[in-house]
């Protein structure tokens, strides 16, 4: 009897060993290196139409309504700075006895020469008048230079300004130095001079006030315009030794 049992007993454990054991889960692992990266497809803008740059007309060079210098023959006015601070030299300050200008410093359409006053062996020194100027467009679409003011330290004029009314005469007032303390002053448009004071200022280089009545002709003016000269000469040889000019406008006075 216990041998049967003890033989059933083995048997069974025989075929408890030879039972199969359940195969482990395998866990599939992901590099993701080596995954691929999608990028989502970028919108190609449509290109907007090119707005056109409007092409700037170009600035017309403004005419001076007032000017002291030339006034006639535009065809001929000097085509440099440099040209026009030379004539006027010549033909305004004193001909041959104004000093030659230095070279003339440009800005646009502006330039300014300055005239030296001679000395008594003629050499240029110092400075009699700085002449202003401006670049003009003429009718026939060139340019040229005129000058429209001449202003010197030695005669500064503060009534009348530039451009004022002038009719049957005038106050002028301001302050300088001349020979003796003595400064001339004229008047003139186009059909020559109307008018010539004297004012008393300083001497000596040192400015001092002065105020002349400038009394002239009250025929009507043959145009719009007229000069304001104010000068001092030297007295060892009449050369240039201070000028201001100024455009003023010119009404009938009667």
């Amino acid at each position: 009897m216990w041998a049967l049992l003890l033989v059933a007993v083995l048997v069974i454990a025989a075929c408890g060993n030879d039972a199969e054991e359940p195969e482990a889960a395998v866990v599939e692992t992901v590099d993701l290196d080596e995954i691929p990266t999608v990028t989502a497809p970028t919108a190609t803008p449509t290109p907007m139409p090119a707005t056109p740059t409007p092409t700037p007309e170009p600035t017309a060079i403004p005419f001076p309504e007032l000017l002291v210098w030339p006034r006639f023959e535009p065809e001929a006015w000097p085509r440099t700075p440099d040209e026009a601070a030379a004539g006027f030299a010549q033909q305004v300050a004193r001909g041959e006895r104004a000093a030659e200008p230095r070279p003339a410093a440009q800005s646009g359409t502006s330039a300014t020469a300055e005239l030296p006053r001679l000395g008594e062996d003629g050499s240029p020194f110092g400075m009699a008048t700085r002449i202003h100027m401006q670049q003009v467009q003429l009718d026939d679409g060139s340019l040229a230079w005129v000058v429209i003011s001449a202003q010197s330290d030695d005669i500064v004029v503060d009534s009348p300004m530039v451009g004022d009314l002038l009719a049957g005469g005038t106050v002028v007032v301001g302050e300088g130095n001349g020979f003796e303390g003595t400064i001339v002053f004229q008047i003139e448009d186009q059909d020559g001079l109307l008018g010539l004071a004297l004012a008393q200022g300083g001497a000596l280089g040192q400015n001092l006030p002065f105020e002349t009545q400038l009394p002239f002709n009250e025929r009507p003016a043959s145009g719009d315009w007229a000069t304001l000269t104010g000068f001092d000469n030297s007295a060892a040889d009449g050369s240039l030794s201070a000028l201001t000019m100024l455009p003023m406008r010119l009404v009938d006075g009667s």
